[in-house]
């Protein structure tokens, strides 16, 4: 019995060993270290040379459901993506990867451990986190100076100290390091969400997305659509040197440059569509490169220190050389005036008219049908002579009286003319004679709506009171009275009897 047990227990003691080997040290698969945890993978290193890695969905045969702690730290990688098989990326795990651009999550990730992309300095402008996600670690995002902005999704449930929209450095009072809040940094979520109350708890600026719209990039230029259907630019990540704003992102005009859009960008020049009408706060600030912004007419409003000005640490401070480029008495001009900026004439105002004249008839309107090129605010209709017709703010001219008149279009100091002739409504004849019998027609020239035609005497004369048609029913004089735009006009008719019919003999 004593050789039976110690049998036994030396089996039992070589399974326990063989589990805890499986479960413990490590293997090779490729360029991947990894070990087994209740039947699973975890990736606990990168030995390859590549900087664009496809983390694979199995390795030795097993599922990889993790990347463990420091398993990718320091790695000069570039790009990552993580199947969906991975539901956890632990502490660490690419800490220190300063050439990460851009990370594909796994669409089933449901925990970012602790500093786990802490000083992935140049990771991508605009990360998006899947459906399935519920934690995200304290520091997890800290020091990611090229991201500024996440969209957070409704299932995550915990978001810890600092994880997002904050840097780490030495404060210059007791020479300690602290943690430090971005100002360039925002967070797209939904209301009464835990990214809502961690905006709230850390002061970081936050994006309802609870409407349904969304968020956009395209070429390097990142959009947030805003509740009432129009697109903001909220920063740019793009290589261009040169970028170009649309006019619209996916059916929605761009009337917004957010806020730091391009804060510290390489940029040389920007082109801002005629579709913004806000260029937010120190949205240029710090583009070293940037020596002049043509702003278009369109744009009402300039924030603070939109263009023009860096910050040196200290204070901001204008750009010895730059100049805005616009259109006279804009919002460009008087924010470069106000600030002492040089100031070029880059839009003209030019008001082009389909017609420069036309005719009205009493009662009636004819459209001023006029295009205006680089409008600063409100185009404006003027009639010269009121009495003789006047016009609404659409450019709509209303005869009144008889008469010409001239209606002036005017927009930013430039003005058009439109000649306005006013007739009074006349009828085709205004004498006639006609043969017994017979089917006449009388019309209106100029008439507005309806008109109405009615016999001077009806034993002589039948008229139609809304066509006009009319036949002689007796011999002798009468008129026909037609009233229309409030006036009345007459035709004098004249009846004769049909001539006799010869009798051929």
């Amino acid at each position: 019995m004593k050789l039976k047990n110690l049998i036994s227990v030396t089996l039992s003691l070589v399974m326990l060993i063989g589990i805890f080997s499986i479960n413990t040290f490590a293997a090779v698969s490729g360029d991947f270290e990894y070990k087994l945890s209740d039947g699973s993978a975890e990736i606990i290193s990168y030995n390859g040379g590549s900087t664009s890695v496809t983390i694979p969905e199995t390795v030795g045969g097993y599922t990889v459901t993790s990347i463990g702690e420091q398993a990718f730290r320091r790695s000069a990688v570039q790009s990552v993506v993580i199947p969906d098989t991975v539901k956890e990326i632990k502490a660490d795990a690419f800490a220190d990867c300063y050439s990460l651009v851009s990370v594909k999550f796994s669409e089933n990730l449901e925990a970012i451990g602790d500093t786990a992309f802490y000083n992935c300095e140049s990771l991508s402008s605009a990360i998006r986190f899947p459906e399935s996600l519920k934690t995200i670690g304290s520091s997890a995002f800290e020091n990611c100076w090229d991201m500024s902005y996440a969209v957070i999704p409704k299932s995550v449930e915990d978001i810890g100290y600092c994880a997002l929209g904050f840097y780490y450095d030495t404060d210059t009072a007791d020479n300690k390091y602290y943690d430090f809040k971005r100002s360039d940094f925002r967070i797209l979520g939904c209301s009464n969400t835990e990214a809502e109350s961690y905006c709230d708890r850390q002061s970081v600026d936050f994006y309802d997305l609870s409407a349904g719209v969304n968020a956009f990039t395209s070429n390097g230029i990142d959009f947030f659509v805003n509740e009432n259907g129009s697109a903001e630019v909220i920063s740019y990540s793009g290589t261009s040197l040169s970028p170009v704003i649309p006019s619209e992102i996916n059916g929605y005009p761009v009337k917004h440059i957010g806020k730091m859009a391009f804060y510290a960008s390489d940029i040389k020049s920007v082109t801002i569509p005629k579709s913004v009408i806000e260029i937010g706060e120190w949205a240029f600030e710090n583009c070293d490169n940037l020596k002049s912004v043509k702003v278009p007419p369109s744009v009402t409003v300039i924030g603070e220190g939109a263009l023009g000005y860096y910050y040196d640490g200290t204070l901001n401070r204008q750009y010895d050389v730059f100049t805005i480029l616009g259109a006279k008495n804009s919002a460009a001009e008087t924010y470069a005036d106000t600030l002492g900026f040089d100031f070029e004439e880059g839009y003209t105002t030019v008001i082009t008219l389909a017609k420069s004249s036309g005719t009205v008839y009493l009662t009636g309107s004819v459209k001023v049908k006029a295009t205006v090129k680089n409008p600063i605010g409100k185009t404006t209709y003027s009639s010269a002579d009121k009495k003789i017709a006047k016009v609404n703010s659409s450019g709509t001219v209303s005869g009144i009286k008889k008469g010409r008149v001239k209606i002036t279009v005017a927009n930013n100091g430039v003005k058009k003319s439109f000649i306005v002739n006013v007739k009074k409504p006349k009828l085709s004849k205004t004498s006639v004679k006609i043969k017994r019998g017979r089917i006449y027609n009388l019309k209106v020239v100029g008439k507005v709506g309806a008109a109405k035609f009615i016999s001077g005497n009806k034993k002589l004369l039948k008229v139609n009171s809304k066509n006009g048609n009319y036949k002689g029913l007796a011999s002798g004089k009468t008129y026909i009275t037609v009233k229309t735009n409030g006036i009345k006009l007459k035709c004098k008719v004249t009846i004769k009897s049909k001539p006799p019919v010869e009798r051929v003999v």
